[in-house]
């Protein structure tokens, strides 16, 4: 299986089967090529870990593998390294959430259609929850302050305030 997120929302932009066990080299430039065909974005930098053996450029993307700092990087360069492989550090947990809470630690449908469409319905659930988080939020943080409205509308007396940094 191969996860493909965004750098900064961690929405998933691409799931896929990986009908064998093959080398991370061999799954990249499929992952690549469906990420390119949903988004048509090219992505600059691929942030992969250790294990991955292969070219350095697939499809136009470079890709970056963690090393040791070298002297002649600067502090940005070194700051922006470190950031992307935090987030690439990040797909690990989304994996083990999507195998989890998203069944898919089994296959509940036959054939590889039917794997592959287990990781794709896994990952679209796991985007629509957090869009549904964020509207909940929305709805919650609306309506609180319209209560409040109301209530120094109808009890003057009384000033109610609602500290903007407040979450519910």
């Amino acid at each position: 299986m191969s996860i493909t997120t965004t750098l900064k929302s961690g929405v998933i932009i691409g799931a896929l089967n990986i009908e064998k066990n093959v080398h991370d080299s061999k799954t990249l430039p499929p992952a690549l090529e469906q990420q390119q065909r949903l988004t048509g974005v090219i992505l600059k930098n691929t942030f992969v870990d250790r294990g991955y053996r292969g070219p350095k450029l697939v499809r136009g993307t470079t890709i970056t593998l963690p090393d040791k700092p070298g002297k002649n990087r600067t502090a940005y360069e070194k700051q922006k390294l470190r950031e992307g492989f935090k987030r690439r550090a990040a797909i690990e947990p989304k994996i083990g959430h999507l195998k989890q809470d998203h069944r898919l630690g089994r296959n509940f449908y036959s054939g590889i259609k039917g794997d592959d469409t287990n990781v794709m319905l896994a990952a679209a659930a796991m985007n629509f929850k957090r869009i549904m988080n964020i509207y909940k939020k929305m709805f919650f943080d609306f309506f609180i302050r319209r209560i409040y409205v109301i209530q120094n509308f109808l009890l003057p007396q009384y000033v109610f305030t609602v500290n903007p940094k407040t979450t519910f």
